[in-house]
């Protein structure tokens, strides 16, 4: 949902059978596509592999749980979107999967929080972002990804580029947040933006809905508030082209 408030042409969802009606339930704007397996596994692979081939830009990992035939399945699905050469952007528990094969990062845009970041490099994230910084760019550049640490003053690199975002407040800090940047930021993705800038201004749109949010409803914030904060944030920045005809 938050891909298509910020701009996305169509969301689809690759759900397992189980959960199927309760996702297409949720809204009718979004297309579901069912998996024969009980939970994300290897088997599903001949079923995903024509919608990762059509899609402009994949997000794995919010949502996908951490059974063994999944971990799996997350290695497969990341040669699989390499081989299609699509961005993607992975985030949740496909990170934590991926930590014992990270060059499986290559090409990719990462979205861990603090616990997430360390199961990935074995250190403890500095609490302020200038100690964060140098940390950031060398896994950044280690692995060849762009590198979004959330956080207060969340970091985003490249390895070489960085920026700091400082928008978004503490009301924020509640579940689901990270799902709805990532919905943002694979947004920018399929819009075909460079996978840094894409990040980068992923965080700032996040972090000002929030804001637009916060300035209503004080400490009483859900994700899902940010969703429908979006279309206000983001209405500054559209812009239509028009051809007139001859």
């Amino acid at each position: 949902m938050a891909a298509l408030r910020t701009g996305v042409g169509l969301a689809s969802i690759a759900a397992p059978r189980t959960i199927v009606d309760s996702v297409r339930s949720y809204s009718p704007n979004l297309i579901v596509h069912p998996l024969p397996s009980d939970v994300v596994s290897p088997d599903d692979l001949p079923t995903l592999t024509p919608l990762l081939t059509r899609a402009n830009a994949i997000v794995l990992g919010p949502g996908i749980g951490q059974a063994p035939e999944t971990k799996q399945a997350v290695h497969l699905i990341m040669a699989r979107v390499r081989e299609v050469h699509k961005p993607v952007l992975v985030d949740a528990d496909a990170l934590r999967t991926l930590a014992d094969n990270k060059s499986l990062l290559n090409d990719s845009v990462i979205t861990p929080h603090a616990g997430e970041f360390k199961a990935l490099s074995g250190l403890e994230p500095p609490v302020t972002w200038r100690e964060r910084l140098p940390i950031c760019k060398k896994f950044a550049a280690d692995y060849s990804c762009v590198l979004l640490l959330k956080g207060k003053d969340t970091v985003v690199t490249d390895g070489g580029r960085a920026r700091v975002n400082g928008s978004g407040n503490p009301a924020m800090a509640t579940g689901g947040m990270g799902d709805v940047l990532s919905g943002i930021i694979g947004t920018f993705l399929a819009q075909a933006s460079d996978p840094f800038l894409a990040a980068a201004a992923g965080a700032y749109i996040h972090g000002s809905a929030g804001d637009a949010v916060y300035r209503r409803k004080g400490f009483h914030i859900v994700a899902s508030d940010l969703i429908e904060a979006l279309p206000e944030v983001l209405r500054s920045y559209d812009r239509m082209s028009t051809r007139k005809s001859t």
